[in-house]
């Protein structure tokens, strides 16, 4: 047997009979090179598939600071309180807490907790304890670049009925209180937890910086505060709060009261603090029964509890007596039932035995609430309460295969979002917003609850309906429509069979003109360029049944292919990997020179279906196709007699088109889902026509409208009635736009039809008219409603809406009918035209020539003088009120001035400007010139337009409105003021 032996490392300078001799790499072989053998060269193609996302914007790095967390402790204890599970209680059954142990007791050390721990208000009040009145703030000063505002005020005003410190000794005086109390009772060390509030309690300024006062009886304290709540005033008698935050003021209730407390200041009821108790009685004959019990926390102020009056006595007395009539009937388990009143017997003068027995009662309590709280651990209900954890909501959904990755809630802050900072309820029955959370956790309830009909009814136009309805969504504004196409006829078959007979060859000849420079040829002495013709050859891989059209020139389906088939172009309003179309090759930045060719491709543009209808519209080497019009059928559900105008009304199956052949309609899978603002102005003039007869009254239109035998015939009956809001809104407005009456209004404020404008502002007018209100709906307000609802109901509906339909959805922001504008028509005088034999170079003046004539005023409206007119009328209505100037204090005076526009002594406009503070605090003029700007702004509801030119008003008509010739017009300056005198 041969023997080969090797040796290691080789002897150089070659690895020619080693073991290595065929390994690629650089090593030496006889005849000196590489190992050319082991070695391929060839063309490198690389490939690379382009795909563009849309994520969204990436969000700005988080801190503590913008979360409004001070430091990581803060940011555990949430974290531990807000996001662990934690059982729902129904809070209106107070024995579900406290069962084995002393009711009696559980509430009076709930009573103390809330006393020590309630955040509390310092109110500033301009009358002091001996009720002199003065200046609540003082010495006020804005800083417009920093915008924040720095004020004093006098502690002699403050009402502080829960002690908090605002002294310079604040630390020690809150260390040496008998009883624990609320750090935020430290005014001066937390300053930065507090704000500044008036008297609706809604808008807060935070605090910037604080300088307390030397004792807690005299002296000053000086805030700033974000913002500009004084208006610029240097001295202000309104009453001032400060308080904590709003957000500060949610996490105190929500982290440090437990569910004894939460019942206590219940404040999802009307009034709030109220807490609901159910009482065993017995009657004369000895029967039990139940009785409800209310008590309320009194209030004293706005904001502070009453924890010093009468009330609050007799609000401690109802209390008491509830709870100790339970714990004689219900509760109090432990002491009263369980153990053997031979403990009560030999117990000691100070009850220690019962003590003892209490406190195991409350730590039975403890454990009870967690066992009883899994007996509901699998229940949903509308209402929170005995039922699972709202934190397991989403896991609930998501097990029962709904995508969970989305929610109606979207905020800029963290503890917005779990605290939330709204005050008062849109709920008449609650005293508070519910926080973000709270409804976001609403939202799942809804769907789980519901997903028993959703799903059942999955695919439907129902599941759909009910969905919208779901988040939130006004009927008036969603418009839901499916799709049809109408062919415009058919096609001329001899035409056809005679353009297809030029390429079953195969190929097809274009002929394409050109230009040709060697042929010149003149006309009047004017030299053209001749053309001709070139000739391109392309190779056709259709065939007849790639065409849809029948024998007959009508459509029909094209034959389904790979590259050819219904509803081919997808489409969606993000592209992600379950929302894709297909690849395109990427020309720009494909590279196919030199060695290594670098091809790219790239997602093809949505198209919504478009590109399998596009082989209708354009038959394949053939300059012929069917003409499609778009329009809506949401029944599609059609007998061969109904041809000719197809009404499709009542369950929201809606449909107006015409057709005289059924083979002349597409049927597509397009749905066209979206909240449109404009709808909804048109859907409140339907609605009330349909209730009130106007604006639209059943028997149509007459003076000042058109009416028969007037210059225009046309009868303006849209039988709103008679019809549903899609019919209406299809066919309204046809019959108000005619050849007699569609000029279109250049008012310079956007224009509009003049008819259709009057149906606008009659509908704005209505409460004024026939005394019934409308919702007076503007754009603002459709946009604003729309945008509030968020885009989260996309991704929520898309779960009941087949794969195989193309749907395109969102907010729709567009102008309703009454003020949409089609085409501008310039006023011109009579059939007179202006002749334009040439291009003028430049051109000075009007172009056009109107034909009407605007009412026009104008006059000085400069008020130089205020204090005079001011101390003269002051002086007269003292006078006349039976008073002299001695007998007033002049620092208790409010002065309101108003500026008021009066018609024929019609006041159509009366709007506060300023509101001054003392005998000197009157308005300059140009507060006053500032003040008619304000006032005007909305001036042309009225039919009027203005513009202030320094001290000069000029008021004039729209349009051609002649209703203002001949009438007094008055621009005032009003007063109102308060005082007392004695």
């Amino acid at each position: 047997m041969a023997s080969n032996k090797y040796k290691y490392p080789p002897a150089p300078p070659n690895g020619s009979g080693t073991f290595s001799d065929n390994i690629v790499g650089f090593q030496l072989v006889d005849g000196g090179g590489l190992t050319q053998a082991n070695f391929e060269f060839s063309t490198n193609v690389i490939e690379k598939v382009n795909r563009e996302f849309n994520t969204g914007v990436f969000s700005q790095p988080i801190s503590l600071s913008d979360l409004n967390i001070n430091n990581i402790e803060e940011a555990k204890r949430i974290i531990a309180k807000n996001f662990k599970v934690y059982p729902n209680f129904d809070l209106s059954q107070v024995t579900s807490f406290s069962l084995y142990g002393s009711l009696q007791k559980r509430i009076s050390t709930s009573v103390t907790k809330i006393i020590n721990y309630f955040p509390a208000a310092l109110e500033v009040r301009k009358e002091d304890v001996n009720l002199n009145t003065g200046y609540t703030a003082y010495d006020i000063v804005y800083d417009n670049v920093e915008n924040i505002t720095t004020f004093k005020s006098n502690v002699i005003r403050f009402f502080n009925p829960f002690d908090i410190d605002f002294s310079t000794n604040s630390d020690r005086n809150i260390e040496v209180r008998p009883m624990e109390v609320s750090p935020l009772r430290n005014l001066t060390r937390n300053f930065l937890s507090y704000s500044l509030f008036f008297n609706d309690l809604q808008t807060e300024y935070g605090f910037v910086d604080f300088d307390a006062s030397n004792s807690l009886v005299s002296g000053n304290i000086e805030v700033t505060v974000q913002g500009n709540p004084f208006s610029g005033l240097t001295a202000s008698t309104k009453t001032l709060f400060l308080k904590p935050s709003n957000s500060v003021t949610e996490r105190v209730f929500k982290e440090d009261f437990d569910e004894v407390e939460d019942f206590l200041l219940n404040r999802l009821v009307s009034p709030k603090y109220t807490a609901n108790f159910t009482v065993i009685k017995e009657d004369n004959s000895g029967k039990l029964y139940y009785s409800k019990r209310k008590v309320t926390w009194p209030l004293e102020g706005l904001w502070n509890l009453d924890i010093r009056s009468n009330k609050f006595n007799n609000y401690l007395f109802d209390l008491n007596s509830i709870t100790e009539d339970l714990d004689n009937y219900k509760t109090d388990l432990i002491s009263r039932f369980l153990t053997t009143s031979a403990f009560k017997d030999f117990d000691t003068p100070d009850r220690n035995m019962e003590s003892v027995l209490q406190l195991y009662g409350r730590s039975f309590d403890e454990t009870k609430k967690f066992i009883d709280a899994l007996a509901h651990i699998n229940s949903v209900n509308y209402n929170v309460g005995d039922d699972i954890p709202s934190q397991l909501l989403v896991n609930l959904a998501q097990t029962l295969g709904w995508n969970t990755n989305i929610s109606p809630i979207t905020n800029d802050g963290f503890l917005d979002s779990v605290f939330g900072t709204s005050k008062n309820s849109q709920y008449s029955g609650e005293n508070r917003q519910k926080t973000p959370s709270e409804l976001n956790y609403q939202y799942y309830r809804n769907l789980i609850l519901n997903s028993a009909y959703l799903f059942k009814s999955k695919g439907t136009r129902r599941s759909i309906e009910a969905m919208m309805r779901l988040i939130g969504a006004t009927k008036a504004l969603i418009e839901f429509n499916e799709t049809v196409y109408s062919v415009d006829g058919p096609i001329n078959m001899d035409r056809f069979n005679g353009e297809f007979l030029q390429i079953t060859g195969g190929t097809k000849v274009e002929e394409t003109p050109q230009l040709n420079p060697n042929i010149t040829f003149n006309i009047l002495g004017v030299t053209y360029t001749g053309f001709t013709t070139y000739s391109t050859i392309l190779n056709v891989d259709t065939n007849r049944g790639d065409y849809p059209i029948d024998d007959n020139g009508y459509p029909k389906p094209v034959i389904q292919t790979n590259n050819m088939f219904f509803q081919k172009g997808a489409g969606w309003y993000e592209q992600t990997p379950e929302h894709r179309s297909l690849t395109q090759l990427n020309l720009t930045d494909s590279v196919f020179t030199g060695a290594n060719t670098d091809i790219q491709t790239q997602l093809e543009p949505f198209t919504y279906g478009q590109k399998y209808l596009d082989r209708f519209r354009e038959f394949p080497y053939l300059n012929m196709g069917f003409g499609l019009t778009r329009t809506f059928d949401n029944k599609k559900s059609w007998t061969n007699r109904d041809l000719g105008l197809r009404r499709g009304i009542g369950a929201g199956f809606d449909s107006y088109y015409y057709t005289d052949n059924e083979q002349l309609i597409l049927n597509t899978k397009n749905v066209d889902l979206g909240l449109n603002m404009g709808q909804g102005m048109i859907y409140d003039i339907w609605d009330m026509s349909r209730k009130y007869n106007y604006p639209f009254p059943s028997t149509g239109l007459t003076q000042p409208y058109p009416y028969p035998q007037g210059i225009d015939w046309t009868i303006i009956n849209p039988k709103p009635k008679e019809k549903t809001f899609f019919e209406f809104a299809q066919t309204f407005y046809k019959n108000l736009i005619n050849v007699r009456n569609r000029m279109f209004i250049d008012d310079g404020h956007g224009g509009g039809y003049p008819t259709l404008q009057s149906i606008y502002w009659k509908y704005l007018k209505s409460e004024e008219a026939i005394g019934i209100p409308s919702n007076k709906y503007t754009y603002q307000k459709m946009i604003d409603f729309t945008l509030g609802i968020g885009d989260y109901w996309m991704k929520l509906v898309e779960q009941m809406i087949p794969a195989t339909t193309i749907w395109m959805g969102g907010q729709k922001m567009q102008n309703n009918v009454l003020q949409r504008q089609k085409v501008v028509w310039r006023r011109q005088r009579g059939c007179e035209l202006i002749p334009i034999p040439c291009v003028p170079c430049e051109y000075t003046g009007n172009l056009f020539k109107y034909d009407c004539i605007k009412s026009v005023v104008t006059c000085d409206v400069e008020m130089s003088n205020g204090q005079q007119i001011f101390n003269q009328q002051f002086a007269q209505n003292i006078q006349n009120m039976g008073y002299n100037l001695s007998d007033c204090n002049t620092a208790t005076l409010v002065t309101f001035w108003y500026v008021d526009l009066v018609i024929d002594g019609v006041r159509y406009v009366h709007y506060k400007f300023h509101e001054g503070y003392g005998v000197s605090d009157v308005p300059s003029n140009s507060n006053w010139l500032t003040g008619i700007n304000d006032a005007f702004a909305n001036i042309y509801q009225y039919g009027l337009n203005y513009s202030l030119n320094d001290n000069t008003l000029t008021l004039s008509s729209i349009g051609c409105n002649d209703s203002f010739s001949g009438l007094d017009i008055q621009v005032n300056v009003s007063l109102n003021f308060d005082i007392y005198c004695e």
